[in-house]
Order: C-alpha cells, then structure tokens, then sequence
C-alpha cells in the first residue's frame, strides 16, 4: 500500500547527541560563560550563584525552547504599527494605494484592483439536486479562470441600524403608538441579543487584478472583461455578485481603520467628516468672493 510522503519535513543534523549544531553552539557558549564565573572570575559564591542561574536558564531557553526565535517574533511585534487611522502615513503605506477611481483600486506599483462583492446563498436549506448545481458550477467557474484572484471573507459587527431606523420611520408615518411601543422593546431587544451573543455577519469578496499595466483605458478596459468573466462564471452556480463603485471601495478601504462597515452620510464617521469638509471648502471661498454671507 502506497504512503504519501511528506513534502514539509524539516531535518537538522545533529553534532553533539541529541543536540543540534545550533543547540550545540548555545550550550557550548552558555557552558564557557558559566565556566569562567565560577572558576576565573574571583566573585563571591552569593554573585556567582545568581549569575549561573540566570545564564544557565537563559542556555536551555535558546538550545530547548527556541527562546531566540521568540525574542526575534516580539522585537518584530513591537516594530511594527498596531493602531493608525485610515489617513495617517502609516495606514497608507501599508495599503500601498495610490488613488481610487472608475471603480478601480489603483495601486502605487502599477497595479490595478476590481473587487466584486458575492451575495452568499444558504447552501444547507437547498435541495439535493440544487446542491449538486451548486457545487459543479463551482467547479466549472473555478475550471475557467485563467488568471489570478484572491477570495475575501471579512467577519463584521452585524448593524442593524439602518434597517431599524427605516422601520421606526415608516411606523412614525402611520402614527401608530401602540406598533411605536412594540419597536422600542423589539429594537431594544435585538442590540442587547447581538451584543450579548456576539453575532457576526460575514462579507464574501473576489479581488480582481488587471493584466496590463500602464495606461489607464487599456486597465479599466481589462477589469471590466475580468469582472464580468467571474459574474458569468458564477452565475452558472446561482451566486449573484455586484463589483464595487468608487465610494464602495473608498467604504470598504476605509473600513478596516473604523468601527463601522457600512458608512452611510446620514451620520458622522471619519470618511463622512472629511467629506463634508473638502465639500463645503470651496463652497465657503466662492461666496467669500461674491462677498456673500455664508449659507447655515
């Protein structure tokens, strides 16, 4: 019978035993330290004992523990930047994108993105014919793609928001105060469940590069025949997906630096804030030249 062999087995030669050569080297250099505190040093037994102990800990920490591949992880770790916001320098260099327009993800090293967001379907509530459609036409779009995507999947807060202020406002309109009272303990009700239960919602996403780069007819030309590829490629499964505009992408970027995903102008957040600033700048110049007074 046939074994398969594992392709990621990692061997190290051994020098000493058990020991490996770099084992060897740390208990070689951790044993001629402690060598030389206890014979050559002249200290006093009350200093060498501490000192032996520390080195000696610090010996079978490097040689059995792999105690320098952690130092080397943590220094990493603290290098690295763990809070920005969506504007400062930082977050733009890790992003590396240089502008975003025409439904594109221009990206600082000639690269340009289309992202497609895909409704997901309730695959356990399907029959067993429609799931057998499901799987081979997936089978069929992942057959048919000739070029490189990257398949997102985001774990969000679910926000209810906007779907319970819609409600309160078309029961408003019906001036109804008993339906009124009823929305206050349902709404009520569903923030404490999804906070208490930690309900998440999850977004599916296919990232789409171009093949050209340079000029920018030719690369919106060749994300647009891309995008509808992989539509038409998943619809044969029944999975409809939607590319994203320039303010869903703008939305989506910004929303890995803030607490809310969908970012609406009905209320305040980082990108609607200076939104609404850069729109009333040159609003405010132009009646200062008419010499008008500012509109409140």
């Amino acid at each position: 019978m046939p074994y398969a062999i594992p392709a990621n087995i990692k061997y190290e030669e051994k020098l000493l035993g058990p020991l490996t050569i770099k084992q060897t080297g740390y208990v070689a250099v951790g044993g001629a330290i402690i060598g030389w505190v206890y014979l050559m040093s002249g200290f006093d037994f009350a200093l060498q004992l501490p000192i032996i102990l520390v080195v000696g800990l610090l010996t079978v920490g490097f040689a059995m523990f792999n105690l320098d591949k952690f130092l080397s992880n943590y220094l990493a770790f603290m290098k690295t930047e763990k809070k920005t916001s969506w504007i400062s320098p930082a977050a733009r260099q890790l992003m590396n994108v240089k502008s975003i327009r025409a439904d594109s993800v221009f990206l600082k090293d000639g690269r340009a993105l289309a992202i497609l967001k895909v409704v997901p379907i309730n695959f356990g509530t399907l029959s067993e014919e429609d799931k057998d459609t499901v799987i081979y036409g997936f089978l069929e779009f992942l057959n048919s793609i000739n070029f490189p995507i990257q398949i997102v999947m985001r774990s969000v807060n679910l926000e209810l928001e906007g779907y319970l202020r819609a409600l309160k406002r078309r029961i408003t309109q019906r001036d109804d105060k008993v339906a009124l009272a009823y929305y206050e303990h349902f709404a009520d009700y569903m923030r404490d469940y999804i906070k208490v239960s930690k309900i998440n919602d999850r977004h599916f996403y296919i990232v789409i590069q171009s093949e050209s780069r340079g000029v920018d007819k030719t690369v919106i030309e060749n994300l647009e025949v891309r995008c509808e590829t992989i539509r038409g490629a998943l619809a044969l499964s029944g999975i409809v997906s939607e590319r994203l505009n320039t303010n869903e992408l703008v939305n989506f970027y910004s929303s890995y630096f803030t607490e809310t995903f969908e970012i609406y102008d009905t209320f305040i957040s980082p990108v609607t804030l200076y939104r609404k600033m850069w729109q009333e700048r040159p609003k405010k110049a132009e009646q200062q030249k008419a010499g008008k007074p500012e509109a409140k």
